[in-house]
């Protein structure tokens, strides 16, 4: 009897000691708790009226917006924690102040306009041209891409023709003994601009369209536009190079596709040559790319 006596009361021992600190663990989580709710965390809030479109620039220049703190329980939901977050957008409703900035009330200028020129660089104008596929890279060029844009044109000389004019689009050999001799190039080639950045392909300006689904994994990826494939590409330049580009819209353009670290280089026009480059066997990389330093 004494030995069952001890067993129980052992038993009772264990279950209350479980029970204290099953107690114990429960008060410290709603402290934790607690004080977390009561944490103060540093957070944007409008100081003052901010009109639907202002921009964010200038409310935090002229102190419309602030960082101040805010105890947590008190936040609404992602709210904006640093001024980086939401530079260079504008406000998407209007603010009376007070408010804590939340990710939603301040948005990408074409989010809230649908306006596709708030992708233009300061002092630029986008206009269009047509290429086809071979002369636009295969389709290879995207936006945002840093490409050169070249001008062939057939030249024409005088003497010769009934007026006085003659044609000369066509590749011409003179003193070609063995297959040798200058080239006369009658299509030649120029480099119109260098260095052109590429706004849009058709009417893509290659942002992002929507969130992906779940995949299996759980993981959740933004997806990307399809790279775009059109005739029709969109750059963007001053406006007295844009009239220029305008001005050689019957000419044949071509587009190169440049890295981009690409530094424009002078590039003089030729509409002749001793000879053609593989004839004289010279590659037509640099001593120091052919080697690959």
């Amino acid at each position: 009897m004494s030995s069952r006596r001890t067993l129980i009361l052992i038993g009772a021992v264990v279950i209350g000691a479980l029970a204290a600190f099953l107690t114990l663990s429960y008060v410290r989580g709603v402290e934790n708790r607690s004080d977390e709710a009561g944490q103060m965390v540093e957070v944007v809030v409008a100081t003052g009226p901010i009109a639907k479109g202002s921009s964010s620039d200038a409310a935090i220049q002229g102190q419309q917006l602030a960082m101040e703190k805010r105890r947590r329980e008190d936040l609404p939901a992602n709210p904006v924690r640093r001024f980086a977050d939401i530079q260079g957008q504008v406000a998407a409703v209007d603010l009376g102040g007070g408010e804590v900035i939340t990710a939603s009330m301040f948005v990408p200028a074409t989010a809230l306009n649908g306006s596709k020129s708030a992708s233009l660089d300061k002092g630029n104008v986008a206009i269009t041209i047509t290429v086809d596929e071979a002369a636009g890279v295969a389709g290879l060029v995207q936006p945002g891409d840093n490409i050169n844009i070249l001008a062939n044109y057939c030249g024409v000389a005088t003497g010769g023709g009934a007026e006085g004019e003659s044609d000369t689009c066509s590749l011409q050999r003179q003193n070609t003994p063995a297959g040798g001799g200058a080239v006369q190039l009658g299509t030649p080639s120029s480099y119109l601009f260098q260095g052109v950045k590429v706004l849009a392909v058709g009417q893509s300006l290659g942002q992002p369209v929507a969130a992906a689904s779940t995949p299996e994994g759980g993981d959740t990826t933004a997806t990307t536009a399809p790279p775009a494939t059109s005739p029709l590409i969109t750059v963007q330049l001053p406006p007295q190079q844009a009239q220029l580009l305008a001005s050689l819209r019957d000419a044949s353009l071509y587009l190169t596709l440049n890295r981009p670290d690409y530094t424009p280089v002078p590039i003089p026009f030729t509409n002749n040559l001793p000879a053609l480059p593989g004839e004289a066997g010279v590659s037509p990389y640099p001593a120091e790319a052919a080697t690959g330093q």
